[in-house]
């Protein structure tokens, strides 16, 4: 790899990263609108203490590569993941 291809792998890379902080930004938003339309319907907050709406790696995510299969769940900002079900 010659100095241009590594400069523009870079480029790249730093522009799916800007794109990735604006869907991170705008999904916390959607998070605590959530959180806000829960309370405003009269649901109990101490449910909502489970969970730190400020702290994401505490939010799980669920993937299933096979279309609802086999279904995978890991810790937001983790590669690592665990089957739950087959």
């Amino acid at each position: 790899m010659d100095k241009n291809q590594y400069k523009e792998m870079i480029a790249e890379y730093m522009t799916r990263e800007s794109v990735l902080k604006q869907e991170n930004t705008k999904l916390r938003i959607a998070l605590c609108n959530l959180r806000d339309e829960f309370l405003d319907m009269g649901g109990n907050p101490n449910q909502l203490e489970l969970f730190d709406k400020d702290d994401v790696s505490q939010l799980n995510i669920f993937e299933s590569p096979d279309g609802g299969e086999t279904i995978y769940q890991r810790k937001a900002g983790s590669s690592e993941r665990t089957k739950i079900s087959d």
